[in-house]
């Protein structure tokens, strides 16, 4: 029993002694492996070694040399412009090359070879100094070489773009901004040279702020306040209406007329441009102004008769009307207004008002109005389109130069009782209604009769005089701002 327990001790010791002989062997193995490695890495760049963008891994200092120099013969500096467009820079045509210094031979201290796991998984991309590796090229041919870029001077050169807020398609949209195309000269050259310095390949002109940026971008949150504000009147109208034609102003029109501001409060509110609509009310006013253009009359007879002067007609007052429009955007609802149907309200649209505009928009008398023949001494008024009054009459003495005024006019206003008066008279009138300055209908007692030729010895000093009881009956027929029409 004793042998046997000696035999298994031994074997045991036995086997120790294996395994310690197993473990330096392996030992001096994995050191001798470590050092043949560390030696080599001491001869040889490590692997993902990168000198001046060259890939350098494995090669020896004098394989390293050769690359860096062999990259110079071949070196193309590529520009990637704003638009993805490329242009290259030939290394040749600008005579590129690379100079080694000696010292570079000591580069490999930089991986240190016998500590070369520590650096095996770092990032190992080294920029030689001038000192040891220098990049030469001849600056002039680099400069002309420049000068010849498309970016430089593009065939169709555009400024840089800030996002903005328009109307398109019926809606409020922000559109992008946009780069320039001309790439700022002296920032270029400057990026050019840094990368032949450091032998760069690739050079990203966006990337590196060669061009003019926007200042506004479509992710801005004012723009995106400013649409916010302006979407408040999408889809709104306003139609006004001149008698029987209309004028439909329309979201694309309204649109050019507001912008979006900051209030005292700083939130965006709109604001209009008083300029856009005045110039739009201008357009109005040149289409429906009657007033001081040449009206056509059809007289009792059924002769067209056209009067080139006068007060009667329409005059927006263009000033009124863009205070009015303006309001009206700016309460952001759609309206239909009748500048034409003589409310209080429709009236301070104008300076001077009509009757209304036919179906085509133009000047519109209406049927109810007085008219004067001179050469018949003769009126009549109608009313509704009926003569519901017609009487001689007496006009003004044109042989004294005091000639009854022709042309469409206006009844201004109308009294009873007045006094009229001039140049050495004070008369006074039951009735009084005014069409021209200081001239009108009224009664005329002191006339022996009326028609026929006495008002060339008997004339008045301009007005149209009347039976005392006609002029009474026209006093109860005519309203201010009713035509009369005089030829």
């Amino acid at each position: 029993m004793k042998k046997k327990r000696k035999r298994n001790a031994k074997r045991s010791q036995n086997r120790s002694y294996a395994g310690l002989i197993a473990f330096f062997v392996t030992l001096v193995v994995v050191v001798g492996a470590y050092g043949f490695v560390g030696f080599y890495f001491s001869q040889h760049f490590l692997p993902g070694t990168t000198l001046n963008s060259s890939d350098v891994s494995l090669l020896s200092i004098d394989e390293a040399k050769q690359e860096l120099v062999s990259k110079c013969e071949n070196y193309k500096l590529t520009l990637i412009e704003q638009d993805y467009t490329k242009e290259t820079i030939d290394g040749e045509d600008i005579d590129f090359k690379a100079e080694i210094d000696p010292s570079f031979d000591n580069i490999l201290d930089l991986q240190s070879g016998l500590m070369w796991a520590m650096y095996l998984f770092e990032d190992k991309s080294y920029v030689i100094d001038d000192g040891v590796i220098k990049y030469t090229y001849d600056e002039d041919k680099l400069i002309d070489v420049i000068d010849e870029l498309e970016c430089i001077d593009p065939q169709y050169p555009m400024a840089a773009k800030d996002a903005e807020l328009i109307f398109m398609d019926g809606e409020f949209k922000i559109v992008p901004e946009s780069l320039g195309n001309v790439a700022h000269r002296d920032v270029l050259i400057k990026k050019i040279k840094k990368a032949l310095k450091d032998n760069i390949d690739t050079i990203d002109l966006k990337e590196e702020d060669v061009y003019d940026k926007p200042k506004i971008y479509s992710n801005d949150e004012d723009l995106a306040a400013k649409k916010s504000a302006c979407d408040e009147i999408s889809g709104m109208s306003i139609t006004l209406k001149f008698g029987m034609t209309e004028e439909n102003i329309d979201i694309q029109t309204i649109a050019g007329w507001v912008k979006a501001e900051k209030d005292k409060n700083g939130n965006y509110a709109l604001k209009t441009n008083d300029e856009k609509i005045a110039e739009y009310v201008k357009t109005l006013a040149e289409k429906y102004d009657t007033y001081d253009k040449p009206k056509s009359f059809v007289s009792h007879s059924g002769n067209v008769i056209e009067l080139t002067t006068g007060d009667y007609g329409w005059m927006l007052d263009q000033e009124e009307s863009v205070k009015l429009l303006k309001d009206i955007v700016l309460k952001k609802k759609t309206v239909t207004v009748d500048l034409t149907e003589g409310t209080e309200e429709s009236v301070k649209w104008w300076m001077r008002t009509g009757v209304g505009y036919d179906a085509n928009g133009n000047d519109y008398y209406g049927n109810t109005y007085a008219e004067v023949s001179i050469a018949e001494q003769h009126m009549w008024m109608y009313q509704n389109g009926e003569i519901v009054l017609e009487t001689d009459v007496v006009t003004g003495n044109p042989n004294l130069g005091n000639d009854t005024p022709v042309g469409a006019f206006r009844i201004r206003y109308h009294q009873q009782n007045a006094i009229l008066r001039g140049p050495g008279y004070a008369t006074p009138v039951a009735y009084w209604m005014v069409f021209a300055d200081d001239v009108g209908f009224h009664d005329a007692t002191w006339q022996p009769y009326f028609g026929g030729e006495l008002y060339y010895y008997n004339g008045s000093h301009g007005c149209v005089n009347m039976p005392l009881d006609q002029a009474g009956k026209l006093y109860d027929l005519v309203y201010d701002n009713m035509p009369v029409f005089v030829y």
